[in-house]
């Protein structure tokens, strides 16, 4: 009898589980990007996000399109990473335009490593570095992330001309003065 009440039990909680997992499936992950512009406005600006890896035992099964091979969890969120996947990137993302506000959602993705690049600058600013975001392998989840961007500061050309080159020719000229001093003192003794 205690036998088939866990057995009724285990397979209760099994069918549970398994309507969580395609529930989770079902609705998928969400990635927003917000960028952090301080108070100045957002004018235009596009955003592509990549998926470059799949979730394994150990970390994230990179895909074929961006090299193949096997990142370790802990190095999911490497600067230098993003940076190199970036620079393999194709055409095999998906592009989204910027709102009003900076903002920028990704829906119904799968668990995966996924990379963030800004494939079009927005006006006034510089694009923000490539990242990657790491969706969960189970569940509804949503991430955020907010990227800092920094305006385009519009200064005038430097010249070159500096204050130095005049310090070494002064300094040349009183040693040179030194120096006559030196000798002519010598001769007159």
């Amino acid at each position: 009898m205690g036998r088939k009440v866990l057995g009724v039990l285990t397979a209760v909680l099994l069918a549970a589980n398994l309507s969580l997992q395609a529930d989770a499936a079902e609705a998928g992950g969400r990635i927003r990007i917000s960028l952090d512009t301080g108070e100045l406005p957002v004018t235009n600006g596009a955003v592509t996000l990549y998926q470059v890896g799949l979730p394994g035992a150990e970390g994230y099964q990179i895909t074929e399109d961006f090299g193949g091979g096997m990142v370790r969890q802990e190095d999911a969120e490497s600067v230098h990473l993003a940076q190199w996947l970036a620079e393999s990137a194709g055409d095999l993302g998906r592009t989204v335009f910027l709102d009003v506000e900076g903002d920028v959602s990704f829906s119904n993705l799968e668990a995966g490593l996924y990379l963030a690049v800004q494939t079009q600058r927005t006006d006034g600013f510089y694009p923000f570095r490539p990242f990657l975001i790491a969706i969960p392998t189970a569940g509804s989840w949503t991430v955020e992330a907010q990227p800092k961007i920094e305006p385009i500061v519009l200064e005038n050309p430097k010249t070159g001309q500096s204050f130095l080159p005049l310090l070494g020719a002064m300094g040349m000229v009183i040693s040179g003065v030194g120096l006559y001093v030196c000798i002519d003192t010598k001769r007159k003794k």
